[in-house]
This record gives structure tokens, C-alpha cells and sequence, in this order.
């Protein structure tokens, strides 16, 4: 292995979470050359992260637009893409690796020369296919947000094959960017560094709220300093800070540094108060703890800080984190996050005191960050709560997703212990908290499966006049199961990660079709028997050996 190319289209924080793969991967081959493929505005964020031997800047965004925009002339777009192809082109990569969700990305791995791709890519018919497990998954975990609890990382990393190798955000930074904030912060602080902005206006909590949290900090915390940092389209949001709190210490780099220098800005300070932000994954990256709140379509079992003692909080209201699909019309949850509750929250991080004594919020959750024992990052809840149904099955969903992706076991001790610990649940009590369908449901979804592993295992082997009415009988049995997923949300998953599998199905020939689609429907088969088996407080009256014959018989 000589060449590795990752393609990462994204933002700022996204490229920021693929550090561990980079110096992973170096880890691994490290005689071999790390290529990043970014977008031109965020090159010097590719040059800081570890391991990297040469950055490829595109303008990404022009190639998007270009390619979905249907006023675009057809020329144009094949101009601007032969023109980035022919400047990759140049290097022959052994595996080149998209973590970018997008036709754009798509189309360019498949323009690209290289001997193995993983991710998201084009085939030789125009359609976008995911050839990993991990990405397919991550479609489930988009569609069923509140279900499905794994963080972005994590997925990585199981999709280059690197998890469990104890690899963690880290980036570089000059020692004169590390001049400069030491110039820019002088005396013992404490400094409290704050994000007001984030990508989306979904996203970023209110300046009022913000104010009223620095408010009541500043009476608790002697000598602190807020630092104020930020884009420079971000100042006005700066200056309504220091209006609505004029007597708040406060230091405003808002604009006012580049991206080595914020790095080395967050470093000098104690804490790091932000919302869903690539700030946020920054000040991970250099070992700054981090205190961030999660509202409207931010998601902590998503995107919390690959680290541990990182604290996040999100509201418990039933449509939270919102769907991508979503315009939300009243964002109730940025009021539940108290900015003086916050504040008592910060004040004792930054005087490293401990959060168990603090009185829990009425309407959210307070999460430190851990890596648990698979080594992949979790939410530790603080205070212990009764659950709604959707955080018991969330325990449920992972580990038996995890199982199939990285042959992880599990056992329904362990789910049922952290239910325990985390809710006060007892296994003999989860049936009455879910509902009442949803056990039978899952026995339907069994049955539907087997179903179709027999039907999908015996294609290969009918004569060719069969085999359309074997493919409708499989079309109908996919419709009926998709359907009870719409019917019953909580068994969502299970029939999206169907569908999922379904759309990339691997190869052309009909013998490995039907091998991979009957591979598909076992897993759900044993997926469906597994949860079914939690809920009913009897996943361990059979042998864990045996129930895996059975579902792959």
C-alpha cells in the first residue's frame, strides 16, 4: 500500500473527525503516502491534521452545484469535473476512501484511478453505491435518529477497518500560532473560550441565552475571561454579546484569527463553551475539555467530541434532534437547556469539580463523554431518569447493529445493566415500557425474513423463465416489510437497514446477488429475534452460539 486517498467534501468539524483515520492509517502503512481530497477553503484544516503527506484542494462546492443544478449547461459540468480528474489523475491510488454523501463525491471516485475504493461511489449504470457495511448503516442512522446511537467516528473507523485501535482527534500546531495566544491571553485566566455561531441557524443557541449563562458567571468564577471566537461573519453576533452583557470580561477574536491560531487559542483555554460547531471539535482535537449544547438538528450520539470528560446536553422533547427532512417553525428546545442551570454546569468544569451533586434539568440531558468497553465512544447520562421508549431501544439497537458490522458480541446482561444503571429499569419491566405491538411486530418481521432468505437462496438455482416471479414475490415480501416499519417507528431500523443493504447489493451475476440478498435477510431475521428476545426478558435462555446457527440457517 503506497497510496491512500481520502475524499472529504465537507465542513470544517467533519474534516476535523477524520484525523483518526489519517494518522490510523499511517499507523498501519507507514511507509505508505496519505492524500487529502478538501475542499480549497479548507486546506490549511487538511495541512494541520496528523500524518497527511499531500493536500488536493477542489472547489468542491462550484462541483456540486454544477452537478445539480439543472440550469447548468452539460458542458460546464463536464469541463469542471475532466478538469479535477485530470489533476488527480496523477496519482494512482491503491485504496481511495469517501466519507463524503454526496452524487458529486460520488461521481468523482468512480472518475478517479484507483485499484480499491471504499464508500460512496458510481457505478458503470449512473447509480450511487455504498460498497461498506459501516457507510450503508450510516443511511439507517440519518433516517432514525433518535434509534440509532453510534458516533460518526466510530463509523470512521470501522469502515477503514481501524476501530478499537485507540486512535483520537489530534491536530498540529506551530509554535508561532502557540506565540501568539499566549501574547493574547495573558494572566491566569480562567479563560472560558465561546462559540456563539454554528452552521446552521438550527443549530446555534441564542445570543440572549448565551448572555444570561456569562451573566451568572461572572459573579461564581473569579478572573474569568469569555473569549469570544468565531468566522468573521460572526462579529455582529460578537457584538450583541457585549451589548447584552457590557459587564462581562470579555476578549472578542471573533474574525481576528486563522485556523492554526484558534487551535492554539482553544489549547490556552480551560474550557470551551459552543454549540454543535467545528470549534467544538477543534478544541477537542488539542485537548481542551469542551461544554456544548446540542439544539434543533444537533445530535450528541452523532457528533459529541471524540474524547472523554467532555460534557453535552440536548433536550428530552419528543422531536428532538429534528429531522434533516425538517424546517422547524418553533425551536422549544433551545429553552430547555437553563442558562443559569448552565452556568453552575461550567463553573464547576472549569474549577474541575464534580457534575453528580448538580440538580438535574427538568427537560434535558447532561452526558459526559466515555469510551466504553468496545472502545467506542458513549454517552454516560449524569443524572439517572425514568426513559422514554426510544433510550431503551437505542441500547438495544446498538449493540446488535454492532454485532453484524464489527463482530462485536454482546450479551443481554450487558444491555440490560446499562439500562439499570442509566434509567433504573429491570429486564422483567421492559415489555411494559414499549408498546404493545412492537413485540409482535418484530415476530412478523422474523417471519418475513426467513421468508426471504429462502426465496433469495433459491434464485441462482431456477431456471431463467422463474426467476421474474421469484423477483416479484421478493418486491412484495420488501414492500410488506418496509411497510410495518412506517406502521411501527421503534422497528424502523431494522427495515431501513434492509433497505439500505438491498440498494447495494454487490456484484452483477445473479449467483452472487442471491447470496448477498440472502445474507441480508438473515440478519434480519436475527436482529429482529434478538430485540424481540430483550424486550421479553428472555434473550438468555439460549445458547448465544446457537441463536446465531439459527439465524444464519
Amino acid at each position: 500500500m503506497k497510496e491512500i486517498g481520502l475524499l472529504s467534501l465537507t465542513r470544517f468539524g467533519d474534516l476535523v473527525q477524520t484525523s483518526p483515520i489519517t494518522s490510523g492509517l499511517k499507523r498501519r502503512y507507514p511507509d505508505a503516502r496519505i492524500h487529502l481530497i478538501v475542499k480549497a477553503r479548507f486546506r490549511r484544516v487538511a495541512e494541520m491534521l496528523p500524518s497527511v503527506d499531500a493536500v488536493h484542494e477542489i472547489d468542491g462546492d462550484a462541483l456540486a452545484q454544477s452537478m445539480s443544478d439543472p440550469e447548468t449547461p452539460f458542458l460546464d459540468s463536464y469541463r469542471m469535473v475532466r478538469e479535477i480528474v485530470g489533476r488527480l489523475r496523477e496519482v494512482s491510488f491503491d485504496l481511495l476512501i469517501n466519507f463524503t454523501h454526496s452524487r458529486s463525491s460520488a461521481v468523482l471516485l468512480s472518475l478517479l484511478r484507483a485499484k480499491r475504493t471504499l464508500g460512496f461511489t458510481m457505478d458503470r449504470n449512473g447509480v450511487r453505491r455504498i460498497d461498506n457495511q459501516w457507510l450503508v448503516h450510516m443511511g439507517t442512522l440519518v433516517r432514525s435518529r433518535k434509534l440509532m446511537r453510534m458516533n460518526l467516528v466510530d463509523m470512521y473507523l470501522g469502515a477503514a477497518d481501524l476501530l478499537g485501535q485507540g486512535e483520537r482527534l489530534s491536530v498540529n500546531i506551530p509554535g508561532s500560532a502557540r506565540q501568539l495566544a499566549d501574547s493574547l491571553l495573558t494572566g491566569p485566566g480562567p479563560f472560558l473560550a465561546v462559540q456563539l455561531g454554528a452552521s446552521q441557524d438550527a443549530k446555534t443557541w441564542s445570543i440572549d441565552h448565551y448572555a444570561r449563562t456569562l451573566e451568572a458567571l461572572r459573579d461564581r468564577v473569579n478572573g474569568l475571561t469569555a473569549v469570544l471566537v468565531g468566522v468573521a461573519a460572526e462579529r455582529d453576533r460578537a457584538e450583541a454579546l457585549r451589548a447584552a452583557c457590557p459587564k462581562v470580561r470579555m476578549k472578542r477574536l471573533v474574525g481576528e484569527t486563522s485556523i492554526e491560531e484558534l487551535a492554539a487559542i482553544l489549547e490556552r483555554c480551560q474550557l470551551v463553551l459552543t454549540g454543535d460547531t467545528g470549534t467544538m471539535h477543534l478544541a477537542a482535537a488539542v485537548g481542551t475539555k469542551t461544554c456544548s449544547v446540542f439544539v434543533g438538528l444537533g445530535n450528541p450520539y452523532e457528533t459529541a467530541p471524540y474524547a472523554e470528560g467532555h460534557v453535552t446536553m440536548h433536550s428530552r422533547i419528543s422531536c428532538a434532534p429534528c429531522s434533516h427532512l425538517v424546517r422547524c417553525g418553533y425551536p422549544a428546545c433551545h429553552d430547555d437547556i437553563p442558562p443559569e442551570w448552565l452556568a453552575d454546569v461550567v463553573q464547576r468544569l472549569i474549577e474541575k469539580r464534580s457534575l453528580s451533586s448538580i440538580a438535574a434539568p427538568e427537560r434535558a440531558d447532561l452526558l459526559e463523554t466515555v469510551f466504553d468497553e468496545t472502545g467506542m465512544l458513549a454517552l454516560r447520562p449524569v443524572h439517572a431518569r425514568s426513559p422514554a421508549v426510544h433510550d431503551l431501544l437505542g441500547l438495544a439497537y446498538h449493540r446488535i447493529f454492532l454485532e453484524d458490522l464489527a463482530g462485536i458480541e454482546w450479551s443481554t446482561e450487558q444491555i440490560w445493566r446499562a439500562a439499570r444503571e442509566h434509567f433504573g429499569v429491570e429486564p422483567e419491566t421492559w415489555g411494559s415500557l414499549v408498546p404493545e405491538d412492537l413485540v409482535d411486530v418484530l415476530g412478523i418481521l422474523e417471519s418475513h425474513a426467513h421468508k426471504g432468505k429462502l426465496l433469495a437462496s433459491n434464485l441462482a438455482a431456477l431456471p431463467q423463465s422463474e426467476v421474474p416471479g421469484y423477483g416479484r414475490q421478493l418486491a412484495e415480501l420488501d414492500a410488506a416489510i418496509y411497510a410495518l416499519g412506517r406502521a411501527q417507528p421503534f422497528a424502523a431500523p431494522l427495515c431501513l437497514s434492509l433497505e439500505g443493504e438491498s440498494e447495494s447489493l454487490p456484484g452483477e451475476e445473479l449467483a452472487e446477488i442471491a447470496a448477498a440478498s440472502s445474507a441480508n435477510y438473515a440478519r434480519l431475521a436475527r436482529r429482529a429475534r434478538h430485540l424481540r428476545q430483550i424486550l421479553e426478558g428472555t434473550g438468555n435462555q439460549k445458547d448465544r452460539a446457537q441463536q446465531l446457527r439459527e439465524g444464519n440457517s
